[in-house]
């Protein structure tokens, strides 16, 4: 063989071993299967696109950026802590959202321990936590990078897949209830991006009490100059959708603290979803949530865009409102809201100068029946004279039995003569029932009554007073013997037997009228038995003082003198 062709038959065995061993499809290592050769080679090419999209990123002046790196390289940072001087709060990577929320100046009920506000039954609808439409990048269990974390401020960061970059500020100053949060939209890529989402603004909250929770979502919308209007839904009416113009917060409510999510802006909010869902707790079966939803922005190629949060846990106190603006008319005591601001007003100046809120209340009742007193000395001087003039009223209408028109001429007649009003009687009580519906709001949702101490068995006064807890439960009354209805049911029947009659004779309507106060001292103790025990503190000792006013105002009476016609008037007869 010549030296050509040993030369190309040596060719011809290089190519064709080439061939073989590279050129051929390759064969499946064996017990490997199809899909995860698959998922292998998903994998390589995600980390193609993540370095193309690192160079392009680097490429437009963003190095500084955090870099996109694969959920398993994250580690789960699941106990930050964020604390100043009034709350305490626990924070996860995992959804870059809210864990616990602890208010350390307040207790649980009938506890030691510190009351957790906000404690989430569930992973996935954990507050502050994002969700983008279609949920394509599992926002909610996403661990992201923390970026930055000290006692007063943490910062989340993460790049998702089609170049949109989130940021999540979260930062608390002394003294505040309410954190500071910026949520940052950042596109890194070289095309126009549009993005919304939906943040959870509570989950979580419990109820205050077994018998009134108070739970319902809430949602603050701006009407304009200045004033916010307050939609409460209850829990029974979910899952709800609030699609109204100009929403500004949204969040949940119990009897007396507040979890609230408020954006920075009136017109960037979509709609507001309140759902409820099953919660593992037996105390507390169903649970809700409430998410905000955004609305739509376009971010042009290395657009960013701030959305500025404030996240509000905390009482439903007046002065802690106040930090967060807006957020004031979650004090809605209907229509005594004027006139309860102004109780609570009084009842917080007598409590900065006895530190007792049951004497506060007693303090605000002598002074509500002091300003009503010459009204009610009016009206029982009044009932007083009507009762002494009932026999001259029957001869009268003896008299003119077949001339009513007449009858009722001269009985107005002898009533202005005497100075009486035959419907003065009422008048106190008309006067003071919005007082006492202001009372009844005030003492029944003020924050200021709750685990507010009396004296002895007393111990809140946003409770009934209970004494002695029953083996067995009493038809209406429940299973409690509660001391300050009983006393307000014996004071109330003292009270009716010392009320001057207002009776005419066979008048139906006074009759009526009668027989109705003469229920009050039972129907009254009734419907207060389960009521907060400041509210009936409030009526018992109102009914006691009354009690005093009449013996002072029926010595008075004896030493008044009635004349009809120029003669004295004496056991209904003139003289």
């Amino acid at each position: 063989m010549d030296k050509k062709a040993l030369l190309a038959f040596i060719l011809c065995a290089i190519i064709t071993i080439y061939m073989f061993k590279f050129l051929q499809p390759a064969i499946p290592p064996e017990g490997k299967k199809q899909e995860e050769i698959a998922e292998e080679r998903l994998a390589v090419k995600e980390k193609a696109e993540d370095a193309e999209l690192e160079k392009h990123v680097v490429a437009h002046g963003k190095a500084e950026t955090y870099e996109r790196v694969n959920q398993e390289e994250i580690g789960l940072v699941d106990n930050i802590v964020i604390q100043n001087d009034v709350i305490r709060t626990v924070w996860t990577n995992n959804g870059g959202a809210l864990k616990s929320a602890i208010l350390t100046k307040f207790k649980e009920r009938g506890k030691e321990q510190t009351l957790e506000l906000l404690k989430p039954s569930r992973r996935d609808f954990l507050p502050v936590s994002l969700e983008l439409p279609g949920d394509k990048y599992r926002l909610k269990s996403r661990r992201y990078k923390v970026v930055e974390q000290s006692s007063s401020r943490v910062v989340f960061a993460t790049l998702l897949e089609n170049g949109l970059r989130i940021t999540k500020d979260i930062s608390l100053e002394p003294g505040n209830y309410f954190f500071d949060i910026e949520i940052t939209l950042e596109n890194v890529t070289g095309t126009d991006l549009a993005a919304s989402y939906s943040i959870i603004s509570a989950n979580g909250i419990y109820p205050e009490f077994d018998s009134y929770s108070g739970l319902a979502s809430v949602v603050g919308i701006d009407v304009g100059h200045k004033k916010i209007k307050l939609v409460r839904t209850d829990i029974k009416n979910f899952p709800y959708k609030n699609e109204s113009v100009g929403i500004s917060w949204a969040g949940s409510v119990n009897k007396y603290f507040a979890s609230i999510l408020k954006f920075s802006s009136n017109d960037g909010i979509s709609n507001i979803v309140s759902e409820s869902f099953e919660n593992s707790d037996p105390f507390y079966k169903e649970d809700f949530i409430v998410s905000i939803q955004t609305n739509k922005v376009e971010l042009p190629p290395q657009g960013v865009q701030h959305h500025n949060w404030f996240f509000f846990l905390g009482p439903k106190k007046e002065d802690v409102l106040s930090q967060c603006e807006g957020i004031s008319v979650l004090l809605d005591y209907g229509w005594t809201t004027v006139i309860c601001k102004v109780l609570v007003k009084i009842l917080n100046t007598f409590y900065s100068i006895i530190p007792n809120y049951g004497i506060a209340i007693i303090l605000l009742t002598i002074l509500v029946k002091l300003i009503l007193f010459p009204l009610t000395r009016k009206s029982q001087m009044s009932m007083f004279k009507m009762q002494q003039l009932q026999p001259l009223i029957g001869q009268l209408k003896e008299k003119y039995k077949g001339d009513k028109q007449r009858m009722g001429q001269e009985q107005m007649k002898l009533f202005k003569e005497q100075g009486v009003n035959p419907m003065s009687g009422c008048l106190p009580i008309v006067l003071q029932m919005p007082v006492f519906f202001a009372l009844f709001r005030t003492l029944q949702l003020s924050f200021e009554m709750r685990q507010a101490p009396f004296v002895a068995w007393i111990d809140d006064l946003s409770m009934p007073d209970t004494l002695i807890q029953l083996s067995f439960s009493m038809p209406f009354l429940g299973d409690g013997i509660n001391v300050l209805p009983i006393i307000m049911g014996i004071a109330s029947f003292v009270q009716m037997k010392l009320t001057p009659k207002n009776t005419s004779g066979d008048d139906p309507q006074a009759k009526m009228q009668q027989k109705m106060m003469q229920m009050m001292p039972v129907i009254f103790p009734f419907i207060l038995y389960k009521f907060p025990s400041g509210l009936t503190l409030y009526w018992t000792t109102s009914t006691l003082i009354s009690i005093c006013e009449q013996m002072f105002i029926r010595r008075s009476i004896k030493k008044v003198d009635i004349y009809y016609k120029g003669k004295r008037v004496l056991n209904g007869k003139a003289k």
